[in-house]
């Protein structure tokens, strides 16, 4: 037997609610929004009824919310780069379970990397980056980088951990990165 599907039924605000919005770009945007025509289990009655509110509507665009990866591009998006095909974080996963990526000599591992040392690796072919004390060998990671690798390669050889704490706080980069670790900063 097969399940049912619920009815959808589409609701759209009356005239009577668009006149109460004085802002000309609400009156321009006709919001529709699709309801369940049954109620759902468990709200009863209240899930048949949809009100709406003459509160103008926002352009989220331009909201940043705090959150500082949202830099702005010319479009108004996030800067982004075209990745290459097979470069995506799924790639980036599989890649990494198949390929030694720490270019070290197992019996050296975990390094012990003084900042000399790590100043000395800030190339394209030779990428290494210190993120809270931690030093990872970013060089295989470079093309799967959503911003690019120029960000990555400008910070190349250096403690990049304030500017990764700006864009982006919430990554779990010892986890992107874990395959990278090669020792720690002293």
């Amino acid at each position: 037997m097969e399940p049912k599907m619920p009815h959808i039924r589409i609701i759209e605000p009356s005239e009577k609610s668009a006149d109460l919005d004085s802002d000309s770009h609400n009156q321009k945007a006709k919001l529709k929004f699709a309801v369940p025509s049954a109620p759902t289990k468990g709200l009863g009655r209240r899930s048949r009824h949809v009100t709406f509110s003459s509160t103008p509507a926002v352009n989220r665009s331009r909201i940043n919310l705090g959150n500082p990866s949202h830099r702005m591009g010319p479009l108004g998006g996030r800067r982004k780069v075209i990745l290459a095909p097979g470069h995506s974080a799924m790639d980036w996963e599989r890649i990494k379970k198949d390929k030694n990526l720490r270019n070290i000599d197992p019996s050296e591992f975990p390094m012990r990397i003084t900042k000399a040392r790590l100043q000395q690796h800030h190339s394209r072919r030779d990428c290494w980056v210190s993120l809270n004390g931690k030093v990872f060998d970013i060089t295989n990671y470079l093309d799967f980088h959503p911003g690019g690798r120029d960000l990555l390669v400008e910070n190349a050889g250096k403690d990049a951990t304030l500017i990764f704490q700006k864009y982006h706080p919430w990554v779990n980069y010892e986890r992107i990165l874990d395959a990278c670790f090669i020792g720690f900063l002293v």
